[in-house]
């Protein structure tokens, strides 16, 4: 959603014919972060333990370097998440349910996948929504790196509202409030915009460009 139409390019050649990564990035230290952020009380034990974990794995020179890098870069993302956690009361947080369905849109199968379900009260009324954790690497503090990840972020988050409305059974009203996208290591929450028209369109053209060029790339 970011990218030149060049780039676009490749990262369908990439999509179509896929690498397996030799681990997963943040694979261990994501239910870290949902216990936590569904936990009520939102106790930095959870937090603590945790960060002991991964530092004793970090030390190990029995595992990969991969691994310990991992379990580094982790431990950064409890230190993120605890400095965020006080921009978060305003919402309750519980997991999501491990097995969903992908979002389709315009003719491509999209794999979105909601760690949290989201509510709150908004004008007085209970409301719903879900949202994604986003775990990256900081790709620069200058003004066009952090409009990028903001327009990532945005999108993201009105991804999360699509998967909920056709995915999920909510007993309250979705609301694009309670959609949203958390980028851990920044420290920011995006919600899906209320005048959200022109993402979704930017979103289903993408996803037109993906089943035009797919069999050609």
């Amino acid at each position: 959603m970011v990218s030149s139409d060049t780039a676009r390019v490749g990262i369908l050649r990439r999509a179509k014919t896929p690498n397996i990564p030799p681990i997963i990035r943040y694979k261990d230290v994501r239910p870290v972060v949902n216990a936590f952020l569904s936990d009520n009380q939102r106790s930095v034990n959870l937090l603590v333990e945790a960060e002991e974990h991964f530092n004793q794995r970090a030390d190990d020179p029995s595992i990969s370097a991969l691994r310990q890098d991992d379990a580094r870069n982790s431990v950064e993302v409890l230190h993120a998440i605890q400095r965020m956690a006080n921009s978060l009361t305003q919402f309750s947080f519980e997991p999501a349910p491990k097995r969903q369905a992908k979002l389709d849109l315009a003719g491509v199968e999209i794999s979105v996948y909601a760690d949290l379900i989201v509510t709150g009260t908004l004008r007085r009324a209970p409301h719903s929504g879900v949202a994604i954790l986003r775990m990256t690497q900081a790709d620069g503090e200058s003004e066009a790196a952090q409009t990028r990840r903001r327009e990532m972020g945005l999108y993201v988050a009105t991804l999360a509202r699509l998967h909920a409305e056709q995915n999920f059974d909510l007993s309250k009203p979705i609301s694009n409030r309670f959609c949203m996208s958390i980028d851990v290591q920044h420290g920011e929450c995006f919600q899906a915009p209320e005048s959200n028209s022109r993402r979704m369109n930017d979103l289903e053209n993408a996803c037109r460009f993906i089943v035009a060029m797919w069999d050609s790339v």
